[in-house]
């Protein structure tokens, strides 16, 4: 699939993704005499409702690889933009640096360089995740060094937990994926964090859920005080829920819109509160319409016109 990048013109060339959609598929980007070749990848521009994606970029995903290839002897490489947790990456040619942490994703201004290439093209394989801001492409001088873009982090010791739960309701669940709007209080109050998941099993919310495991939802978030308008979406979320009987164990984090990273973990018991379909008529014919939405931190529910919160009664 080839596509035309955007591209700055002196040394180092630089690419960013181009503004459309390419979904796990191979792909190839070019300008000014330069090719990047994905085996298999993404590209999102900003805005796109995609995991709310705040900045434009383009990905290799995990255990593939890119090339890049010019009509001249590469130098070097920097790619500014974000990996997974626990990166690695190796390159044909020259020699490789990048951030990479056990436990959290890193995002660096670069994340990545090649230096002392020396030949017209250079395949970066990674075992997880790169998204790529922009590459920037070096004829005459290597890249700087990597520098990471820090992110303020705040833990959480969860006090207490619910969760909202929609399996029985067929307009958001589905066998092997039944949707659970998990609450997580602090003994503060506040930021409280909801986890939108969807569980392999009814009535148990054990697995590893993330953006890569496709088991999470677009309405995760931080409700950071008592004001209603006073909450953040992620963009990021990574947790593991663990069952040990009548009590669960949670933990993770989310990354936020304000650019917090929020960690929780959690040991007790998780109460499932069934959401009454009450006041909401029941689906008829192909002219109904009925999504779940987020408004002033409260999961509504709209249909034909209608607003109905979480218990089924009607708002307006």
């Amino acid at each position: 699939m080839p596509v035309s990048a955007q591209v700055e013109t002196d040394d180092p060339v630089i690419l960013v993704a181009p503004d459309t959609v390419i979904d796990k598929t191979a792909y190839t980007l070019s300008g000014q005499g330069v090719t990047i070749a994905v085996s298999k990848g993404s590209a999102y521009p900003a805005g796109h409702s995609y995991n709310n994606i705040q900045r434009t970029y383009f990905a290799c995903l995990a255990g593939e690889h890119m090339t890049i290839s010019a009509e001249r002897d590469i130098l070097g490489v920097a790619v500014n933009g974000w990996v997974r947790k626990s990166f690695d990456a190796s390159s044909d040619y020259g020699t490789i640096s990048f951030l990479s942490d056990d436990y959290d994703d890193a995002v660096g201004e670069p994340v990545l360089t090649v230096t002392d290439i020396n030949k017209p093209s250079v395949t970066i394989t990674c075992n997880n995740q790169l998204r790529c801001f922009s590459v920037e492409i070096y004829f005459s001088e290597n890249p700087g060094m990597i520098h990471s873009e820090e992110t303020d982090t705040v833990r959480l010791t969860i006090a207490s937990a619910q969760a909202l739960d929609y399996s029985e309701d067929s307009r958001y669940s589905a066998e092997g994926a039944y949707s659970y709007w998990l609450e997580l209080v602090p003994a503060e109050g506040y930021p409280q964090v909801w986890l939108d998941l969807y569980a392999a099993a009814k009535g148990d919310l054990s697995g590893e859920y993330s953006l890569y495991n496709y088991n999470v939802g677009d309405y995760t978030y931080v409700q950071l005080s008592a004001d209603e308008l006073d909450y953040e979406y992620a963009y990021d979320q990574d947790f593991v829920i663990s069952r040990n009987g009548g009590n669960y164990h949670i933990e993770g984090f989310i990354i936020a819109q304000n650019d917090v990273q929020y960690e929780f973990v959690y040991d007790g018991p998780v109460a499932l509160v069934q959401v009454e379909e009450e006041g909401i008529d029941p689906v008829q014919g192909d002219d109904v319409r009925c999504s779940k939405v987020l408004r002033t931190g409260q999961l509504l529910i709209e249909q034909n016109g209608h607003i109905y919160n979480a218990q089924g009664i009607q708002l307006k």
